[in-house]
């Protein structure tokens, strides 16, 4: 599927949709949750996340998708903004809000079923080498470099 990420809004973007996801960092290691097949983006791999209900902002959508989709329960001041990024599909334009939070052991995970098969604390590398979901790739190697600096 054809895309264009952009870092900077483009002129005259409308989002569809909006969403929101985290790198849980733990060591030096970041989880990735695999989706289901019968999903959007099937079997790639991504950060937990999820779309903004209505009248949710991005901190609080992304606080609720952790929750649901792995079970750990985030406290709004141990996040931090990462970046926001704005992908044009033929048929949709998101907004992807991303933000990090660091854990100081790993937390037990909790997989929602419904919507993901498999989670995975990865290095940068390893999770390179996974299909990833959409605008994953150029994601991460922001993250990195963040990371690096």
């Amino acid at each position: 599927m054809n895309y264009i990420l952009y870092f900077d809004p483009p002129k005259d973007f409308h989002p569809t949709v909006q969403v929101a996801g985290c790198f849980c960092e733990w060591e030096d290691k970041i989880l990735y949750l695999k989706r289901h097949a019968d999903k959007p983006h099937g079997n790639t791999w991504g950060l937990p996340a999820g779309k903004l209900e209505k009248g949710e902002d991005p901190q609080t959508a992304v606080i609720r998708e952790i929750y649901e989709e792995v079970g750990i329960r985030i406290d709004p001041l141990d996040l931090q903004e990462v970046v926001k990024v704005y992908i044009e599909l033929e048929d949709a334009r998101y907004i992807f809000y991303t933000f990090r939070v660091r854990f100081q052991k790993a937390p037990p995970i909790t997989l929602e079923p419904d919507a993901h098969t498999e989670a995975r604390w990865l290095t940068i590398e390893q999770a390179l080498k996974l299909p990833l979901i959409l605008g994953g790739a150029e994601i991460l190697k922001y993250y990195q470099r963040l990371a690096q600096d």
